[in-house]
């Protein structure tokens, strides 16, 4: 174990180059063209490469992926994803910015909140409530919509909710005000929204091969990371009392990702249509349709949605353990950012358009933390399978964690006391920054680690993350003021910041035990 984390520790300041070559087929046009039919075991490769008999012979679950990654055998295997470098490039494109949607429709309304107290004539602690209802409701909704969409396909469970965040939109935008009204509209508008992420990196896992996936997620993650940035500027204008203009922006936004996802993102899931294959040589346009039927046999079934399929991966180890740890991450990073344009107003003096502008620091650091770490990821996965390809288990990714723990932990204790000792803004943006870079660089190889550690539950298992890191999130946010107030913002900050210690004995833990503990689950569902 400590030979991999030292192994790890040798890319952390490898320069940052050929950051997007996920995108690409394994063989080229020519091979694939010049090869005959396979059977359909040799198509299903990833997916299915945790096979009961190398299971029961002891070997790493992860076999078949190795031998996917020796280049001396790509030219005689079918591509993990059939399609185009143009069309995975759509695809990825158009989940990425229906990412946006929730992550926009949370941070954009936060800086109206005064106004919205006036304009419904009810206290503080009323208004706040939507923003914990609106958050409570995004955490728990994906569970619903992950599960169905790893059981009967991703492009249903993108249309459907987004019927609904579009219509809460609408009525947000037309209707009275009125406070039940608000709430009602704003659980609408999170139930609508919530879907995208935890489908999102199910269409991922779907189209990009393991050895290449980290960077993929990185790219998509973009998405839910630009709602920091992009909420609070167009605040900017609801600022101005057209409060009711954010709304309706939100139906515009909603109702054009609708359209792309209808007519360009073709269905993905492996179970229904394989690698894909289906598309090679279509158009990019897609015939309208809400469900795909499915065309092709062998691969796994996806275990059907219930009660018993969630309890049974939320007491999956791995999975309990990626979720908490996130989860514990999430809820630092956010207590930062509550207090973030409050800092800057009462003790720095900025306007209400430095205060948005400023949110670009924290945006851009998530952005950076993502990429890189995507990076940094699949470039460690390919030297360990060059070195030593028997020996390469998914919860080698973690290694790499710990450097983004103690980045973030960082940020956030230096983020507290240079505010509580009001020192230069310079240092307050610095240590904002590290502690979203350090977040994110450890949410890139969680989430990827999710897509890859069960067979066929992809969304499933990052809907699962999700609920603990918007659960975390809100607790956070009800209880960081009464913290504040009787700790001090220094002390607060800095037992935010060291709950993350915890997070460095998980990753011990998951390189010594995961491997162990995700045969014994592929074993027992099998």
């Amino acid at each position: 174990m400590l030979n991999i984390v030292t192994l790890g520790l040798k890319f952390y300041f490898f320069r940052f180059v050929d950051c997007f070559p996920f995108l690409t087929n394994s063989v080229t046009k020519q091979e694939i063209m010049s090869k005959k039919e396979q059977p359909k075991q040799n198509e299903i490769e990833t997916d299915n490469k945790q096979s009961s008999t190398d299971l029961n012979n002891g070997k790493s679950v992860s076999d078949s992926e190795k031998q996917n990654d020796l280049e001396n055998q790509t030219s005689q295997e079918k591509p993990y994803c059939a399609l185009s470098l143009k069309r995975k490039t759509i695809i990825i494109g158009i989940v990425t910015i229906a990412g946006c949607l929730g992550p926009i429709s949370g941070n954009i309304y936060i800086p109206i909140l005064p106004q919205l107290e006036n304009e419904f004539h009810v206290s503080a602690q009323v208004i706040n409530g939507t923003v914990s209802a609106f958050m409570l409701v995004f955490a728990i909704a994906p569970l619903l919509w992950a599960s169905w969409a790893d059981y009967g396909g991703r492009k249903t469970l993108y249309l459907i909710p987004l019927v609904f965040f579009v219509l809460a939109n609408i009525l947000l935008a037309a209707t009275p005000a009125n406070i039940v009204g608000l709430y009602i509209l704003r659980v609408l508008q999170a139930f609508g929204a919530s879907s995208v992420i935890s489908v999102g990196a199910g269409t991922v896992a779907d189209i990009i091969e393991p050895k290449h996936r980290a960077k993929a997620i990185s790219v998509f993650m973009w998405g839910p990371q630009l709602g920091p940035v992009l909420g609070p500027v167009l605040s900017i204008i609801a600022s101005k009392g057209q409060w009711r203009w954010i709304f309706g922006f939100l139906a515009f936004f909603g109702f054009a990702v609708y359209l792309m996802i209808l007519f360009f993102l073709p269905e993905t899931l492996r179970y229904l249509v394989g690698n894909c294959s289906c598309y090679k040589d279509t158009s990019i346009y897609v015939k309208p349709h809400l469900r795909q039927k499915k065309i092709v046999d062998g691969y796994p079934v996806p275990p059907k949605p219930s009660f018993k399929s969630y309890w049974i991966l939320i007491k999956f180890k791995p999975v309990l353990l990626c979720s908490i740890n996130s989860g514990l991450l999430f809820a630092t990073f956010y207590g930062l950012m509550v207090t973030f344009a409050h800092i800057l107003k009462s003790k720095y003096s900025f306007t209400d358009a430095q205060i948005s502008a400023s949110y670009l620091c924290p945006g851009i650091s998530l952005i950076v933390g993502s990429t890189i770490g995507g990076w940094a990821s699949d470039k460690m996965r390919a030297e360990i399978i060059k070195h030593n390809p028997d020996k390469y288990v998914p919860e080698y990714r973690f290694s790499l964690q710990i450097l983004g723990l103690v980045i973030s932990i960082t940020g956030v204790i230096g983020y507290g006391w240079t505010v509580h000792k009001q020192t230069n803004v310079v240092a307050v943006f610095i240590f904002t920054f590290l502690g979203g870079f350090g977040m994110t660089w450890v949410f890139v190889a969680n989430t990827t680690y999710l897509t890859e550690c069960t067979t066929g539950q992809p969304a499933t298992n990052v809907a699962i993350g999700n609920f603990a890191r918007n659960i975390s999130a809100t607790i956070c946010t009800a209880i960081i003021d009464p913290l504040i107030s009787a700790m001090g913002f220094g002390w607060c900050l800095t037992g935010l910041g060291l709950t993350n210690i915890l997070g460095i004995f998980f990753v011990v833990i998951l390189l010594k035990w995961g491997p162990g503990w995700r045969r014994q689950f592929l074993n027992t569902s099998t």
